[in-house]
C-alpha cells in the first residue's frame, strides 16, 4: 500500500511529541522544519536518481536480442555464377579470359566448367575465398554431360551452396557483361535472409513467368536454401527426374516453375523507379539502345502486367535511347571477347575522365577500340554510322552507366 507523504505540520507536531523544548523561539523552529524538509527532499531525489539507473540497465532475457542477419554490417557476399553460353562454344575460353580482365575479379566470377583445360591455371572454387581468389572454376563431374542442363545446374547451386555459402548468387553465362558496381548496389537494397529471384522477367502467353538466364537472375541464400531442400523431397515437381524431357533441357524454366508454383517465391519488378527503364538486358548496348531486338523478346513482356500491375505507359517493355538502359544498369548479352574489352575500356575511361571527356572523343575511342564481324559474334549489331543520330542516345547512355564499373 502506497501511504502520503507526511506536511511540514505533521513534522512539527511529531517534534513536539518526541519532547523536544516547546519553548524554541518560532525561527529556530523554522530552521528546524527546514532542514527536515530539505533532507527529505535529498532522500527523494537520491531514491528517484537510483530507480532511473536501475530501469536502464537491459534485462538480458527480454531487452537484449540475439543478432541476426539484418544486424550484419559491410557489404553483403555474393558470386557471379558464369554458366556455359550455348552461342559459339569455341570461342568460350576467349570469353573467360576476357572477363578475368575485366568484371570476373569484381564481380567474385566463378566460372562453371566441363573441362579444366577451358580455363587453365583457374583456382579451384574455395570455401574461404577473398576478394583476391576471383575468378574460380567449379568443375563439373564427367558424368554430367553438356547438354544436362537441369543437373549441371543442381550440382552447381548445391556446391556453391556446400562451399562459398554466400549471401547472394547472380547466375549469367559467358556472353554476359556484368558492371559490379552497380550489381553490389542492387544486392546492397535487399536482404539474403529473405527469398530473392531478380533479374529481366519474361513471360509467353503458356508458360510461367521467368527470368532470363541471358541477362543473369539473382537468387538469396534462403532461396538456394530452400530450393534445395525440396530438390531433397522424393517426388518433387522441383527435380529434373519428376518432369517433362522439354523442361528437364530449360533449367532456367524448370527452377522458375518450382519458386512460382511450389515454393512460392514471387518475381519483382526490377526496373529503375525513376524512368521504367530497365537494369538487366538480354541484348548487347547497340541493340538495347537501338531497340532493334527480337520480336519474340518483345511479345514475352505482354503478359507482365498482369503479374507486375499494369504499366500504363509502356507495359513493362524495354525502352530504346537513352531511355533504355537504368543508370544503375547491371547487365548486357551476347557480347563477345573483344566487345567486352572495348566496352569496359571505354567505361572506365569515361568514368575516370568524366569532367573532361568531350562526347566526341567517346565516340572516337569507341570507333577506334570496337570490333567489327566476325569477331563482334553472330547476335551483336555494330556502332551505328558515324553520321547517325544515335550516336546521340549512345554516348548518353555510356555517361550514365559508366559508374558502374570498377577503376
Amino acid at each position: 500500500m502506497r501511504h502520503r507523504g507526511r506536511s511540514v505540520e505533521d513534522n512539527i507536531i511529531t517534534t513536539h511529541r518526541k519532547g523536544q523544548d516547546p519553548g524554541l523561539a518560532p525561527s529556530a523552529q523554522r530552521k528546524t522544519q527546514f532542514q527536515s524538509v530539505w533532507h527529505r527532499f535529498l532522500a527523494s531525489l537520491c531514491s528517484f536518481l537510483l530507480f532511473i539507473v536501475v530501469i536502464s540497465i537491459p534485462n538480458t532475457e527480454e531487452d537484449v536480442r540475439e543478432p541476426s542477419n539484418n544486424d550484419v554490417e559491410g557489404p553483403p557476399s555474393f558470386v557471379t555464377v558464369v554458366l556455359p553460353s550455348v552461342v559459339n562454344p569455341d570461342k568460350r575460353q576467349s570469353r573467360l579470359e576476357t572477363i578475368a580482365k575485366t568484371w570476373g575479379q569484381a564481380s567474385h566470377a566463378v566460372y562453371v566448367v566441363h573441362n579444366a583445360n577451358e580455363y587453365p591455371g583457374g583456382a579451384p572454387i574455395d570455401g574461404q575465398s577473398t576478394r583476391t581468389t576471383f575468378p574460380q572454376i567449379c568443375l563439373v563431374p564427367e558424368t554430367i554431360k553438356v547438354d544436362d542442363g537441369v543437373p549441371r545446374l543442381e550440382y552447381v547451386i548445391r556446391t556453391i551452396h556446400n562451399t562459398i555459402d554466400p549471401d547472394f548468387a547472380f547466375f549469367v553465362n559467358d556472353h554476359t557483361f556484368v558492371l559490379p558496381n552497380h550489381l553490389h548496389q542492387f544486392l546492397m537494397l535487399h536482404d539474403c535472409s529473405k527469398d530473392l529471384y531478380a533479374g529481366h522477367t519474361l513471360k509467353g502467353q503458356q508458360e510461367t513467368a521467368f527470368n532470363s538466364g541471358a541477362s543473369g537472375y539473382v537468387l538469396s541464400r534462403t532461396t538456394i536454401s530452400r530450393l534445395i531442400i525440396e530438390w531433397d523431397k522424393p517426388g518433387s515437381n522441383c527435380s529434373g527426374g519428376n518432369v517433362s524431357k522439354w523442361l528437364q533441357g530449360n533449367p532456367g524454366l524448370l527452377t522458375a516453375k518450382c519458386f512460382l508454383e511450389v515454393l512460392d517465391i514471387q518475381l519483382i519488378d526490377t526496373r529503375d523507379k525513376e524512368d521504367s527503364s530497365h537494369k538487366f538486358h538480354a541484348y548487347g548496348l547497340v541493340r538495347t539502345v537501338t531497340g532493334n531486338v527480337d520480336e519474340w523478346y518483345l511479345n514475352k513482356h505482354q503478359q507482365l502486367d498482369s503479374i507486375f500491375g499494369v504499366d500504363e505507359r509502356y507495359h513493362h517493355k524495354p525502352l530504346k535511347g537513352e531511355l533504355c538502359c537504368s543508370k544503375d544498369t547491371i547487365s548486357f548479352h551476347y557480347v563477345e571477347a573483344e566487345e567486352n574489352i572495348a566496352f569496359w575500356n571505354t567505361l572506365q575511361k569515361v568514368q575516370q575522365q568524366s569532367d573532361s571527356i568531350s562526347d566526341e572523343q567517346i565516340k572516337e575511342t569507341m570507333i577506334r577500340d570496337w570490333p567489327q564481324r566476325p569477331e563482334l559474334g553472330a547476335y551483336a549489331h555494330p556502332l551505328p554510322e558515324n553520321q547517325s543520330p544515335v550516336w546521340k542516345d549512345m554516348i548518353k547512355v555510356i555517361r550514365k552507366i559508366s559508374s558502374g564499373v570498377t577503376s
